[in-house]
C-alpha cells in the first residue's frame, strides 16, 4: 500500500490548489533507474481498473498492474531548485554501487 507522509500531503494539497485541479493524481511507471523502478505523478482521470487511495483529502490513482511494485511505496517531499515537490520512493533490492549519484 502506498503511504503518504504528512508533509507530502500538505505539499500535494498546495500543488492542487495552485493548479486549480479537481482530477485525482495518477502514479505512473516512469522506467527503471539504477535503484529499481521509478514513478512519477500527474493529474489524470480515473479509469475503471484503477486502484484508488484517498488520504487526508487527496485522491491518488494507479493501474492495478502497479500494485505489487507500489506495495511498500512512500510519497514524500523533496526540495528542488524549482521549489518543493513530491517523490514516490519504493523499496528496492537493487544496488547501484558507489559510482551512482542518482540513487535514493
Amino acid at each position: 500500500m502506498v503511504t503518504i507522509t504528512p508533509k507530502a500531503c500538505e505539499t500535494i494539497k498546495s500543488i492542487v490548489a495552485e493548479e486549480k485541479k479537481d482530477d485525482p493524481i495518477r502514479i505512473v511507471f516512469a522506467g527503471y533507474s539504477c535503484s529499481g523502478p521509478a514513478f512519477m505523478m500527474a493529474f489524470d482521470k480515473k479509469k475503471d481498473d484503477d486502484i484508488v487511495l484517498k488520504e487526508d483529502g487527496i485522491t491518488l490513482i494507479y493501474d492495478k498492474t502497479l500494485e505489487e511494485s507500489l506495495k511498500e511505496a512512500t510519497i514524500d517531499t523533496v526540495d528542488t531548485p524549482q521549489g518543493p515537490g513530491v517523490v514516490v520512493r519504493v523499496k528496492s533490492e537493487a544496488s547501484c554501487g558507489s559510482t551512482c549519484a542518482g540513487c535514493h
